[in-house]
């Protein structure tokens, strides 16, 4: 007997139910595409058209009155063949198309853990935490002027005392800033310069000096999405520190070298020749391009 649901697919499921239950939502599995969005007398193409009445979405989430809120998709090492990369772009473009959110997970958003959370769990969350600030703006409980920021919002206290602020790297932000009051590290924050390549996709840098003249830097990324509820290249830029921590402690224990201001102004400048930049935040040491004037950066 075939089973419905992968083991991926179930955790992802099982995950979504979670946050979904508490706030009276619903999770429905392979719902058919038509069925999700207006398809009908819509002016799409034939083939997209043909294609929302064949396809599915793996996960749909409902508020409490079964309105669509939005789809998950869960890409395993299929999807990245050439056809299932083609089917995908097509049910990308039609989610866009009728302003459905969505967001695509693989394994790595329901095993790696960022402060106790997994990143399905924190998008999901997100999005209904954002729905509860809106509702308590409209009440007047907040000010209308107060954006909705989640790396600020803390939630109940945790077993160990602490309350938990929704700042994925917080824990890492501290101890770099603590290498830096130690004198190990000669910048307290790390710097990031985040793109978009050619299918929307994010591609982040991210570095930070150990010395005037040496550094260390990570390459990392994050797939498309469409999730208003979530800030995509800020939520990366949190993410890079765990990279970019682990390359500090192996620079500061002897395990790697540190690189050279060439090494980061050569990556830096493909970067900003291949990606459309979308959000920069430098705590650095001047970094240019060979021939350009150095400009010295806001912040330590």
């Amino acid at each position: 007997m075939v089973r419905f649901l992968n083991r991926y697919e179930t955790v992802t499921y099982e995950k979504l139910r979670a946050v979904a239950d508490p706030v009276g939502a619903h999770v429905f599995s392979k719902v058919r595409l038509a069925d999700v969005i207006p398809v009908n007398n819509s002016g799409i193409s034939s083939e997209e058209f043909s294609y929302a009445l064949k396809a599915h979405v793996d996960f749909l989430v409902t508020n409490e009155d079964q309105i669509p809120q939005f789809c998950v998709e869960f890409d395993g090492p299929s999807h990245r063949d050439p056809v299932q990369v083609r089917r995908d772009e097509i049910k990308n473009t039609l989610l866009d198309k009728f302003d459905m959110p969505y967001v695509r997970v693989n394994a790595r958003y329901l095993e790696d853990k960022y402060r106790g959370l997994d990143l399905l769990t924190y998008f999901v969350d997100v999005w209904f935490l954002a729905i509860a600030f809106d509702d308590a703006q409209s009440a007047g409980s907040i000010p209308w002027d107060e954006p909705f920021d989640p790396t600020f919002i803390v939630t109940e206290r945790l077993p160990d005392g602490r309350t938990w602020p929704y700042w994925l790297s917080l824990d890492l932000q501290l101890e770099i800033q603590k290498l830096h009051a130690a004198g190990r590290i000669a910048q307290r924050s790390p710097s990031h310069w985040i793109g978009e390549d050619q299918r929307s996709n994010l591609r982040c840098l991210a570095w930070l000096f150990i010395a005037e003249d040496s550094c260390v830097f990570i390459e990392t990324g994050m797939r498309r999405h469409r999730f208003p509820a979530v800030c995509h290249s800020e939520v990366l830029s949190q993410l890079a520190v765990y990279d970019l921590y682990d390359a500090i402690r192996a620079a500061l224990d002897g395990s790697s070298h540190p690189k050279s201001t060439e090494d980061i102004q050569l990556r830096l400048a493909h970067y900003e020749d291949s990606y459309s930049k979308c959000y920069s935040a430098t705590c650095s040491f001047p970094i240019t391009k060979k021939g350009e004037q150095a400009v010295t950066p806001n912040g330590p």
